[in-house]
């Protein structure tokens, strides 16, 4: 069996918000002061994506929040890595004169992975700016949409993703638009109406079009 593809996931605004403040509801969980909310369907997904791919972490906030988060989200030694500011590489804006922090995936060739199977989930495209052909790039979570579905349209994204020997030859921009198009497509096709209002696929449903 081939290897699996590397799936390397950011944490804050992609599968969770955290804030100083309480929202207009309850937290999910508190961690080094923060109250922190799950993005739905976020259970589903880490299942998913540990059963798919290998999987590891790589935030641009720092170690001890890093630690705290992964506890919290994903079962004991099921990831590669956690890797958190202290990977980042910090480039210079010279037309604002502030700083970035850039997550270089060429870092992951030393572990002996391959890029062509290095798969980014994020919601900052500045971060990947070294590695734009490995990014899925996802709306960023405020921790207020309950209603929010990113999480289920990516996996059905990622499934493809999976059975493609080089994910960076893929064309991933309005990825979830081409999705939901599709979709809209199978529905035209199908002359009686899902009993859920969603198009069923493999081990999970795509969500219906909500934007």
């Amino acid at each position: 069996m081939p290897p699996r593809h590397l799936l390397v996931l950011d944490l804050d605004e992609t599968l969770l918000y955290a804030s100083e403040v309480e929202l207009n509801r309850a937290s999910d969980f508190r961690a080094c002061g923060y109250y922190v909310y799950r993005r739905p369907h976020l259970a589903e997904f880490i299942a998913y994506a540990l059963a798919r791919f290998e999987v590891g972490v790589w935030t641009s906030s720092g170690r001890r929040y890093a630690d705290a988060i992964v506890a919290e989200l994903f079962p004991a030694e099921s990831l590669s890595f956690v890797w958190a500011r202290e990977r980042c590489s910090i480039t210079r804006d010279w037309t604002t004169g502030g700083y970035h922090n850039r997550k270089p995936l060429k870092k992951l060739k030393r572990r002996g992975y391959r890029l062509e199977q290095v798969i980014a989930v994020d919601d900052t495209p500045s971060k990947h700016a070294y590695n734009y052909g490995n990014l899925v790039r996802v709306d960023e979570y405020l921790g207020q949409n309950e209603n929010d579905d990113e999480l289920l349209w990516l996996m059905r994204y990622l499934d493809r993703l999976a059975a493609e020997p080089n994910v960076r030859r893929i064309e991933k921009r309005r990825w979830r638009e081409r999705l939901q198009q599709e979709a809209l497509g199978e529905d035209d096709r199908d002359p009686e109406p899902h009993r859920d209002g969603q198009v069923a696929i493999a081990a999970h449903a795509a969500p219906t079009e909500s934007e």
